[in-house]
């Protein structure tokens, strides 16, 4: 039987080295995002993102179609209010379970509905953004994705000093690194509530040179003037 040299023992390593890196890594990292997704806990001042599908659609007692999808703030009790179903206590609950109560309060009106939860954190976008407000965005999005949904920053944003404020005190700074490396809401820390603040850049341009000069000139003249009346 022929023996594997060493420049073969060496490639077919390398091989499998490869493969490691390309399919079971990935693997293992995709498996650790969706288990710790499913994982996320519900918390009061959150929403709720709620898709129930039923293949023959869904009906109250009148037989009236209803569509139960959308977003659900959860109020200061921890309940969410859903059509149909009535309030839900939501807080405590990860995506999975709260899925599973939605679903067994939902049979009544429907026959083994899917039922996808979704946690939600709400962030208020201020200062220089093209369309700043409220939004609603998955603790596992990143920053570039908060920020996208503003419609990006505006031309004179400063970026370098954009910042998290809670309960109106600066809590973060310099979020650009984090803006950059692509980190999730809920690695950097951001809660429900909070207010991302990009402020403008402070520029110095040809009108503002034109109006100290202007001042300039006119301070001049009346320093002759007054030269000229002693």
């Amino acid at each position: 039987m022929k023996q594997i040299s060493n420049h073969g023992r060496l490639k077919i390593g390398l091989i499998f080295i490869l493969i490691f890196q390309l399919v079971i890594i990935p693997g293992a990292g995709n498996l650790k995002a969706e288990s710790q997704r499913r994982a996320l806990r519900f918390r009061k001042g959150d929403a709720l993102r709620l898709t129930i599908w039923q293949p023959w659609g869904i009906t109250d007692n009148k037989n009236q179609h209803i569509n139960l999808n959308g977003d659900y703030i959860i109020d200061s009790r921890g309940y969410v209010f859903i059509p149909l179903i009535g309030e839900v206590k939501v807080i405590g609950h990860n995506a999975k379970t709260l899925a599973e109560v939605i679903r067994e309060k939902s049979r009544q009106y429907m026959q083994d509905p899917i039922v996808i939860a979704e946690p939600l954190i709400r962030v208020t976008m201020l200062g220089a953004f093209i369309k700043p407000g409220t939004y609603l965005i998955p603790p596992d999005a990143s920053l570039w994705e908060l920020v996208d949904l503003t419609g990006g920053p505006t031309d004179d944003s400063n970026l370098n000093k954009m910042r998290v404020e809670r309960g109106g005190k600066t809590v973060m700074k310099n979020l650009l690194s984090s803006f950059e490396r692509a980190y999730t809401i809920q690695e950097i820390g951001i809660r429900s509530g909070d207010q991302i603040i990009v402020p403008t850049r402070n520029r110095f341009g040809v009108r503002d040179a034109m109006d100290i000069l202007y001042f300039g000139i006119t301070i001049l003249n009346l320093y002759i003037l007054v030269k000229r009346a002693n």
